[in-house]
């Protein structure tokens, strides 16, 4: 081989490391986007890849679906999505592979997100997400606040506590998700009152939204009525025990839920990061 064509080679080589180091970022990349997706959509609530929850492992349901990708069974499989199997769902309980007869509605998931969500699912082969990369140590409070405060459990730990026996779960839908047990932590107004909403007039606080948001990007939103003014304020409670334990990786170590909601499922942030005030009107 002569030096030109050894250096060809090598440059072959280097071309072809590089291609195949991005498009496995970029599948990687994918995934991640549809792993946050899937978890913001409320898939993970009922479901993962191989660990049979309320609904059946994403393996199985790839199983079942192998080799049917055409476009009339991703339309049926998007609508199930969307708006629910009723009665077609009951097999995978029959099958001893769910425990709720049917997957209930999921109206905030786009057409869109459902065919990607599906593809994603349908290439399922084994576990899926690894918490670990959603995992918060501290949560910041900001935005209209006269002390930001960055708490971490151990500061957390230094207020009030708050202790909750048992929250039933129960999604957007109405379906049951199980329940939370023997929750430890503090009162979102005791957080509150510690950072000092900032008021310039006595109105200005019923104009105040607080945003909770966790790693991965899901968001849930409070007034400052509910929780300053109303019975519902007893019940928003940012917790880092359950069980006597601190919080596994698949809830983070600190993590809300507002206990005292009709349906407790949507404001029960897992991996929760950040904590604004913010007014939302003048």
């Amino acid at each position: 081989m002569t030096m030109f064509s050894k250096k060809n080679a090598v440059r072959a080589a280097l071309s072809f490391i590089t291609t195949v180091t991005l498009l496995l970022s970029a599948q990687s990349t994918i995934a991640a986007d549809e792993i946050v997706l899937a978890q913001t959509s409320g898939c993970l609530a009922c479901h993962r890849g191989l660990e049979q929850r309320i609904g059946p492992p994403f393996k199985k349901v790839a199983e079942k679906y192998a080799g049917q990708k055409d476009a009339q069974t991703m339309s049926l499989l998007v609508d199930h999505v969307i708006n629910g199997t009723g009665p077609d769902g009951v097999g995978w309980m029959k099958d001893g592979l769910a425990t709720l007869p049917f997957m209930p509605p999921n109206s905030n998931v786009t057409p869109k997100d459902a065919n990607k969500l599906l593809r994603w699912v349908l290439a399922t082969t084994g576990e899926i997400a690894n918490p670990t990369e959603f995992v918060t140590e501290s949560v910041a409070i900001s935005g209209a606040v006269e002390h930001p405060l960055k708490l971490s459990v151990d500061d957390l730990r230094k207020f009030p506590p708050k202790k909750v026996g048992e929250v039933p779960m129960v999604c957007q839908s109405g379906a049951n998700l199980g329940q939370l047990e023997h929750l430890k932590g503090v009162l979102l107004r005791d957080i509150l009152e510690k950072a000092v909403v900032v008021s310039h007039n006595h109105n200005d606080v019923k104009k105040m939204a607080i945003i909770a948001t966790a790693s991965d990007g899901y968001k849930v939103v409070f007034s400052w009525t509910e929780v300053f003014n109303s019975p519902m304020g007893d019940g928003v409670i940012v917790f880092f025990e359950k069980d006597g334990k601190a919080l596994g990786d698949d809830e983070g170590r600190i993590a809300m839920v507002s206990t005292k909601d009709t349906r407790t499922g949507p404001r029960h942030v897992k991996w929760l990061q950040g904590i604004e005030v913010r007014k939302i009107v003048d």
